[in-house]
């Protein structure tokens, strides 16, 4: 992956990420609850490790997926003023003042 490409791989693996986190959010309750059917308490346990990941996933998919789609943005706009196409793009550079900037 070059620095030209990463802001765009970034934003995709954020969209697919954000998607997923989605999905998991509107169907997995229910595809779980079709796929196994609870009858001991040895499923029983497994279910509950299962919904604790999936709670886990839920949770954390969808918010890391806007993050790095909002990652991706930032690059591309910080690449492009870094680049100066304009002078009005170029960066504004902060420096220290000089000493005798400081006396007066």
């Amino acid at each position: 992956m070059t620095t030209e490409s990463m802001p765009k791989t970034v934003i995709w693996w954020g969209i697919a990420i954000a998607l997923a986190g989605g999905f998991l959010i509107a169907a997995a309750p229910y595809a779980l609850s079709a796929w196994w059917a609870v009858n001991t308490a040895e499923w029983s346990a497994a279910v509950v490790v299962v919904e604790i990941i999936l709670a886990i996933a839920r949770t954390t998919l969808a918010p890391l997926g806007a993050a790095l789609i909002a990652a991706g943005l930032v690059m591309v706009y910080v690449d492009r003023r870094l680049r100066g196409d304009r002078i009005a793009d170029r960066p504004h550079r902060w420096r220290f003042p000089s000493a005798e900037e400081v006396e007066r």
